[in-house]
């Protein structure tokens, strides 16, 4: 019998293991912030009794970004509301899927309240202006003193 020389012929009862497959998904992608995270915070914060739970998106190049909200979303990156705790003012950022590599949630912090915390509850509708009261009626002009002496 002749056999072919690219052909391995296995013994009876081994298989041969099936070819791995490249996973080419990303992790943390659209899916995960739209669907998953929202809910993933509220579920720990049931657990652990947090109100503010605080969020951070590991990056690549070594950056923590404290996310206080998702600003938006597209399929290549995500728009990120951010706090930093050595400043006062907000951040938006935008990180590439690509770059991120963990994402963490810690219950809320002492350290800096107010400024830091993912925020689980929708935002509240604009409250509607109430209309300006209306101007009261003139009066007419009261008659000039001199007028009155006549």
């Amino acid at each position: 019998m002749v056999q072919a020389a690219n052909v391995i012929y296995l013994p009876p009862g081994v298989a041969a293991a099936p070819p791995q497959v490249a996973q080419t998904a990303i992790p943390f992608d659209r899916a995960f912030f739209e669907q998953i995270l929202p809910g993933a915070v509220s579920a720990f914060c049931e657990q652990t009794g947090c109100e503010g739970p605080i969020v951070e998106v590991l990056t690549l190049d070594g950056t923590t970004h404290y996310v206080n909200g998702i600003s938006g979303l597209t399929d290549s990156w995500v728009a990120l509301h951010t706090a930093d705790p050595e400043h006062d003012h907000a951040v938006q950022v935008f990180v590439p899927y690509q770059t991120i590599f963990r994402v963490e949630v810690h219950p809320s912090s002492d350290l800096h309240p107010g400024r830091m915390g993912f925020v689980t509850t929708p935002p509240k509708a604009p409250r509607k202006r109430r209309a300006a009261p209306p101007a009261p009626a003139s009066k007419p002009a009261a008659p000039s003193r001199s007028a009155a002496k006549k």
